[in-house]
């Protein structure tokens, strides 16, 4: 397990939100003492990839270590270009143990909540054995966490 980046939360919402709004959001973050940038409910289609890619481009020119990607399922190919993690699974631990990792890619990001305590071990091999790059377990729900820790998985 890699130590985790204190990182900060733009919601995307799905590339619906308008993009000086996200670009404003990621100088805004800039001013904290964070490592990354955690761009949730990313869009993943062909549409979304160019304000998707101005935000991490700022990101990166402002400095931040990490910038995590979270449609939450697979992306169109080049989104692979862009300088940022992808997670491509979010969901309960239930979808998480039927899912067949179709879509993903070793290192890319898996999300898994509703995790009991006493099963996080297990969710905690499953990743690995899924070889996710980054992976956040957690008995409670993403949302609401503002500012969150991303761990790697192996």
């Amino acid at each position: 397990m890699t130590e985790p980046f204190l990182t900060g939360l733009i919601d995307l919402n799905h590339g619906d939100r308008p993009l000086a709004d996200v670009l404003d959001e990621v100088d805004l973050w800039a001013s904290r003492l964070i490592d990354g940038l955690f761009l949730d409910q990313a869009p993943a289609d062909l549409a979304g990839l160019g304000a998707v890619a101005l935000a991490v481009r700022l990101a990166r020119r402002l400095g931040f270590a990490q910038v995590v990607l979270n449609p939450g399922r697979p992306v169109d190919p080049r989104y692979r270009d862009l300088d940022a993690e992808i997670c491509t699974f979010e969901g309960d631990w239930a979808r998480y143990q039927r899912w067949s990792g179709e879509g993903s890619q070793p290192g890319d990001g898996h999300l898994v909540y509703g995790v009991p305590p006493a099963q996080q071990p297990a969710a905690h091999r499953l990743l690995a054995l899924r070889r996710a790059g980054l992976a956040f377990v957690t008995a409670g729900h993403l949302r609401d966490q503002g500012v969150i820790q991303v761990a790697g998985a192996t």
